[in-house]
Formats: structure tokens, sequence, C-alpha cells
């Protein structure tokens, strides 16, 4: 049995997915030590309970979204795939604008 590691087209969406969501979570501990509001209910109540644990699940997702990446998916998940990319694209410009202009 050859033991070969294909790689996927949609590899690279979920790379930097997994980097956007890592640096969200970073970006949303700070925003939240300096008094602001995880926008999130379920992020919002984790984070309430433990700001580690917080971060634990949001890395933990980082490495699940680099998994996908190793497996084939139907063309219309690579799609949403796409689609999650341009939203994580917006929310990480959000981010960067918020430290910049609001958080000294």
């Amino acid at each position: 049995m050859d033991w070969v590691i294909r790689f996927q087209s949609h590899l690279w969406i979920c790379i930097c997915l997994a980097v956007f969501n890592a640096a969200d979570a970073l970006f949303t501990h700070r925003v939240l030590l300096k008094g602001g509001k995880e926008l999130n209910p379920l992020m919002s109540q984790l984070y309430a309970i433990d700001p580690v644990l917080f971060l634990l699940v949001k890395f933990i997702f980082s490495y699940l979204i680099l998994a996908v990446g190793l497996v084939p998916l139907h063309r219309r998940v690579q799609w949403l795939l796409l689609l999650a990319f341009v939203v994580y694209t917006l929310v990480i410009g959000w981010h960067v604008f918020i430290n910049i202009y609001y958080i000294k």
C-alpha cells in the first residue's frame, strides 16, 4: 500500500482559515480584556466560564480546520470553505480596525 499524502485543492484555504481562527481568538481575547463584548453567545458563555478554555476550544477548531484541508471534499463544500474564508477575512479586518483605532 502506498502512503502518499495528496494535497487537496482546498488545503490553502483551510490553512488560512485555521490561522484566521487562531488570530480571531487572540484578537477577541485582547478586546475582552479591555472591556469589549463577545458577540457570539456560545463563545461568550465559554469565555465567562474560563478564558483559557475559550482559547483552547478556538485552537482545537483551528487544528480541525487544518485536518479538513487534508481530506477530499465535494465541490460544494469547497465553495462553502471559500465563503467562510471571505467572512473570516472581513472579521479579521474588523479586529485589526478595532485594535488600531479603539484599543489602546
